[in-house]
């Protein structure tokens, strides 16, 4: 296996995982503290951009974890924002990608075999990279490998990939405001008919992301 290659997929498969048991330990930690921050300013905005690039492109958070945070501590102001650090974070992953040579491709596909058979199914590369983000099968930071090495070009990856991600990135978001919802309703009158209606709401949408993103 190429080093670089064995660097790679170590890299995507332990760290989103050790990213989201850090924050989620931070979170536990400072619930009401990271609540209280403003998303209204435009240098916050930036800084909000700037991690979500580096977390989402280097593999340091899943984009569904960043996603649901971002809806549960900011609301429907941020989406926007999440748009564009997914799509700026899939031209870093595709860049970091692209320094990746020899039959990296093929030693890939072999440790994905069922993205190997998705990738077989597709004649054109723009139904790839839609279909390939849309699908589970490919965690985000994995596709950002696999459609470097097939040389899918930028512009697909931005416009078609950003299609395909944007369903679940909706459901994963509005999970996250719902979240924020049923925390404050909790918080203020205990768990009243208020929150029992958005812990329903919450269960069916988390049900739905199942249904529609993870179940084969």
């Amino acid at each position: 296996m190429h080093p670089m290659l064995a660097v790679a997929l170590a890299w995507v498969a332990v760290m989103p995982s050790v990213g989201t048991l850090l924050s989620l330990s931070v979170l536990a930690k400072n619930p009401t503290a990271l609540q209280q921050l403003e998303f209204h300013s435009f240098g916050f905005q930036l800084a909000y951009l700037l991690v979500g690039i580096l977390a989402m492109g280097l593999a340091l958070l899943p984009t569904t974890f960043f996603a649901a945070v971002s809806g549960f501590l900011f609301g429907w102001e941020a989406f926007g924002w999440l748009f564009a650090a997914y799509n700026l974070a899939a031209l870093l992953g595709y860049a970091w990608g692209g320094k990746l040579g020899g039959n990296s491709l093929d030693v890939l596909l072999s440790k994905y075999p069922k993205a190997h058979q998705l990738l077989e199914k597709q004649e054109k590369m723009s139904e790839l990279v839609f279909f390939g983000r849309l699908s589970p099968i490919l965690p985000f930071a994995v596709s950002n490998l696999f459609f470097a090495l097939l040389d899918t070009g930028w512009r697909k990856l931005l416009v078609f990939g950003s299609l395909g991600m944007l369903p679940r990135t909706l459901l994963v978001f509005w999970s996250g405001t719902l979240a924020k919802d049923l925390y404050a309703a909790i918080e203020q009158e205990g768990i009243s008919g208020k929150g029992w209606i958005f812990l329903g709401l919450l269960l069916v949408s988390v049900w739905g992301i199942w249904r529609v993103v993870v179940k084969k």
